[in-house]
């Protein structure tokens, strides 16, 4: 039956009505609700920028410290960074490092402000939970001294190491989450063996290499013969050898792994190099904001772990 305009009017007004509804079912007009809904994650975005912003500015902070404090803090840092402790912080190349810092004190009447102070500034070297940095004495006594050094950590790299190794850490009880000086303690009061193997996995070697120097280690002390040896060197701001050095089985070949860990370190080694340039210096900002800026904005060539 046909119908007038009349009859056609209402259909088409509910027809209308229906589509509105859902278009907006569909987000085409945003409701009260999804407004107000932007709003709390503009809010939270923003809260989240300030917590950001205000644990960035915690990082390496010397804020509070006398001025002689602070400027041995800067000197302890600045001597960590041109050592090869580089490749712990403004990269993953390297779980552990040390020796930017040394003490030795007698055992008998040992006497231990510096190293007291000294731990007492590296607690300082903190940004969130990426580091860790103290102070090892070592086990064994010479002449009646005990030695000491300062160490620092790169906690996702030693994660990774002790992952990576499970056979070895695990036998130790070590795992994943151990506190970084427990790590340390247990391989320095380990046997010869066990202890070599541990600290050429902290320190980032190559694994052959530590093999190797763990075998030639046992056959010397089996034989009282040296094994010959040459040696692979990494530079650092301060020395071209002896810094990130590990031994290799006379005349052999550079390794891929070897040659793929050198490109990094020496990508990351030519960056610092620039940005120490820019940073470092009279009237410049200094190591803080060195730090945070290695830290921040790795080297691109060197960021991407294997």
């Amino acid at each position: 039956m046909l119908m007038n305009r009349s009859d056609h009017f209402p259909h088409r007004t509910w027809l209308c009505v229906a589509l509105a509804l859902l278009l907006a079912s569909f987000g085409a007009w945003p409701a009260p609700s999804t407004a107000r809904a932007q709003e709390h994650q503009q809010g939270f975005q923003a809260q989240s920028r300030t917590q950001e912003a205000a644990a960035w500015a915690d990082c390496f902070s010397l804020d509070g410290l006398l001025p002689e404090q602070r400027a041995r803090a800067e000197a302890l840092f600045l001597a960590m960074l041109d050592s090869e402790a580089l490749y712990t912080i403004a990269a993953d190349l390297k779980p552990m490092s040390s020796g930017y810092v040394r003490f030795q004190f007698e055992v008998a009447k040992p006497e231990l402000a510096d190293i007291e102070t000294t731990r007492a500034l590296l607690a300082r070297f903190r940004c969130g939970d990426r580091f860790y940095a103290d102070v090892l004495t070592f086990a064994a006594v010479y002449d009646g001294k005990r030695y000491a050094e300062g160490v620092v950590f790169n906690r996702a790299a030693l994660e990774r190491a002790i992952r990576a190794h499970p056979t070895y850490f695990a036998s130790f009880g070590l795992t994943p989450n151990a506190h970084p000086m427990a790590v340390v303690h247990t391989v320095e009061q380990a046997e010869p063996a066990a202890r070599w193997r541990g600290y050429g996995y902290l320190f980032g070697y190559p694994d052959a290499a530590v093999d190797f120097f763990v075998t030639a280690g046992i056959s010397q002390a089996e034989t009282g013969k040296f094994v010959e040896r040459d040696f692979r060197h990494i530079p650092t701001q301060t020395r071209a050898t002896g810094g990130f050095t590990w031994a290799v089985p006379r005349g052999s070949a550079e390794t891929d792994e070897e040659k793929h860990l050198r490109t990094r370190a020496l990508a990351v080694l030519e960056d610092y190099r620039a940005r120490r340039a820019r940073l470092i210096g009279e009237g410049k900002p200094g190591v803080v904001a060195l730090l945070r800026e290695l830290t921040a904005q790795p080297a691109r060539k060197a960021a991407a772990a294997p």
